[in-house]
């Protein structure tokens, strides 16, 4: 699946690839994720050329990325993996030089896990991973504990001002 975003001034294009071996809650389409993405890149004034990639998964799949990627034995929520100018073919990126984007896996079993915890439903806290994903992708770190902090309030305020954008 990929969708297209309305494009602005600032945001010249906006690809999204959507794909999933996990069953996702109807909410999170194609066309939500894209919004969502839109939503974040224009609120954090990013510009230029996106393209992503989102993958949703399950924890077994997750945990061997992990450990392959990060050398850590264990399921995680989500993994961040920014396109580099290196990872393009000698001509450059498929849509040009000024492009930016990345790819985002996120474990579908995590995010039931933890949205239970969180007393909401699975579609907010995949919701709230793609958007976590992006700040990601956009510069922000959640290392230390003043950043994470940051980051997550950073998440909700998007989250609600996206939300408020969506029809009822």
């Amino acid at each position: 699946m990929s969708g297209q975003g309305s494009p602005d001034p600032g945001l010249e294009l906006l690809e999204v690839t959507v794909d999933s071996t996990m069953p996702l809650p109807e909410a999170v389409s194609e066309e939500a994720i894209t919004s969502l993405v839109d939503h974040v890149l224009r609120a954090e004034h990013a510009g230029g050329r996106w393209s992503l990639g989102f993958q949703f998964t399950s924890d077994p799949e997750m945990q061997r990325m992990h450990l392959e990627f990060m050398g850590l034995d264990s399921p995680t929520d989500i993994m961040t993996f920014p396109y580099e100018a290196e990872d393009w073919s000698e001509g450059g990126s498929p849509l040009g030089v000024d492009e930016a984007g990345g790819d985002i896996v996120i474990s579908v079993d995590r995010a039931r896990d933890h949205a239970e915890d969180a007393d909401w439903d699975v579609a907010d806290e995949l919701f709230f991973l793609v958007c976590h994903g992006m700040l990601h992708l956009l510069g922000w770190d959640d290392a230390s504990d003043g950043d994470r902090a940051a980051m997550l309030d950073r998440q909700r305020t998007l989250m609600g001002s996206w939300r408020s954008t969506q029809p009822s």
